[in-house]
């Protein structure tokens, strides 16, 4: 049965010149990418699809993944081994708005049952057969609450029926099956006549055995719904011309519902991944941010990858896009151009594991698939730059940040003191940047070497500075006029 589911300027200057580079590289990586040729995968490989289950958005991401395992494995068709009750439309939906947009052939195989959200997703198949005794259709959506289900208020009942008929009615249509048959399935009010002979009567919902779905109707006679009744997958691959074709299996294994809780707080993953890789490069030699931020990646990509949205491309172009943000940070800090191309590569990979594009379309993703990608990454981007704002200015007092600064040689006769409140002297001091300061680092004032920390800006080395502000232990300086 079916379950309904009822800044600044220069910030935003910002954030649509980086969407514009964003956009740039993914025409960039498009011609990058390899694209996999027909023949290196074996001929006539066929994909078996197990759903054997209610559909939830557990469905959905198993449809994902069998997907793309069947474009990776170049498979000529797709079986969909089904046996539900039914279940959510919203994912019913995605579901079936992926399967019309599969390159290979898609077959039902009614294994058992294929009621309401089943019938919905068969009707999004080329082909449905069915096995003896099994039954198709009541696809009336219902409302399931704590207690079971529940009665829909009638005027928000011919609502979603209106929807929901307008919906598979479309869909049948595309795939070259008797819309009526369908609409019949889905609005009790309807019934189902055809030459004449009443198939079901009006205030009935339809739903077929194997023999009503494969009995011939009209001029010429036509099945009904069904285009034979089989035995088995294999039995139906010889009725569509693919016998003899090797068949690999893609059922649930238990990660789908860990990967739907992934994907949900992606964007509290990137958001810390950011912040984490922040507090890394800023102050380098500390092991436990980039513990985090490597953690928080990995579980990021290995969720979309699970859920059948990513691929391991994917993941090469983000790590591609952290050595060139390394190679700034640490090789040459100062000119930028790796940083803004490794920024664009790593922002790109986290759009495009979370677009759902499949190997087959274009590089390029469409507005739709890209809107809410790119809001959630550029979200917790401007999240992470917050948090790394408010960490600049106070975090560097506390006793992990001192650590940190003071992981290089600080004796006395080196000339390092370290600033208290009576070195308020310094206020307006210039001197010279000893080390690279992102922020924190060291400068030297005459012969003193100081622990200082900049407004957030990257100071280079040997580059001339000024202090200007002396709070306690916290000496800031800036780059000087």
């Amino acid at each position: 049965m079916f379950l309904s589911l009822t800044n600044s300027r220069g910030v935003r200057d910002a954030n649509h010149n980086m969407a514009m580079l964003v956009a740039l590289a993914l025409g960039v990586w498009g011609a990058w990418r390899p694209v996999a040729r027909a023949d290196d995968a074996p001929p006539k490989a066929v994909c078996v699809l197990t759903i054997h289950e209610d559909i939830t958005r557990n469905t959905l991401l198993l449809v994902r993944r069998g997907l793309r395992e069947a474009e990776e494995k170049n498979a000529s068709a797709l079986v969909l081994d089904m046996s539900t009750n039914g279940g959510r439309i919203d994912a019913t939906e995605d579901i079936i708005r992926l399967l019309e947009r599969a390159p290979m052939k898609t077959y039902t195989f009614v294994n058992d049952k294929a009621y309401s959200a089943g019938a919905y997703i068969a009707a999004a198949t080329d082909k449905i057969f069915m096995a003896p005794g099994s039954v198709i259709g009541a696809a009336t959506p219902v409302m399931i609450g704590d207690s079971g289900v529940q009665e829909l208020p009638k005027s928000y009942e011919e609502k979603l029926t209106s929807a929901m008929r307008a919906r598979i009615r479309a869909t049948a249509q595309d795939k070259g099956h008797d819309p009526e048959v369908f609409e019949a399935m889905v609005d009790a009010d309807r019934g189902l006549t055809i030459d004449g002979k009443e198939i079901t009567a009006k205030g009935k919902l339809l739903t077929l055995t194997s023999d009503e779905a494969a009995k011939k109707y009209g001029h010429p006679p036509t099945p009904l719904l069904s285009a034979g009744t089989v035995n088995s997958a294999a039995e139906l691959l010889e009725k569509v011309g693919l016998k003899g074709a090797g068949t690999f299996v893609v059922s649930p294994y238990g990660f789908e519902q860990l990967a739907r809780w992934i994907t949900v707080i992606s964007p509290v993953l990137i958001l810390i991944g950011f912040l984490a890789l922040y507090i890394e490069l800023s102050h380098p030699g500390v092991t436990l941010p980039a513990i985090v931020a490597i953690a928080c990646f990995t579980i990021y990509f290995l969720g979309y990858i699970v859920a059948g949205l990513a691929g391991w491309e994917e993941v090469a172009l983000f790590a591609f896009g952290l050595v060139l943000l390394a190679v700034e940070f640490f090789l040459f800090p100062g000119h930028f151009l790796s940083a803004a191309l490794g920024t664009v590569a790593v922002l790109t990979a986290l759009v495009l594991a979370m677009t759902g594009r499949l190997p087959s379309e274009p590089v390029v993703p469409t507005w739709s698939q890209l809107e809410i990608p790119l809001a959630k990454v550029f979200g917790a981007l401007i999240g992470a730059m917050i948090a790394a704002a408010w960490l600049g200015r106070y975090l560097p007092q506390s006793a992990l940040f001192k650590k940190m600064a003071l992981a290089a040689a600080t004796s006395s006769a080196e000339g390092y003191t370290t600033s208290t409140g009576e070195d308020r002297d310094l206020l307006g001091a210039t001197g010279t940047a000893e080390t690279n300061l992102r922020p924190s680092g060291k400068g030297r004032f005459g012969d003193r070497l100081v622990d200082v920390v900049t407004e957030g800006d990257l100071i280079e080395r040997g580059k001339t500075i000024t202090i200007v502000e002396v709070q306690g232990s916290r000496v800031v300086v800036k780059r000087a006029a």
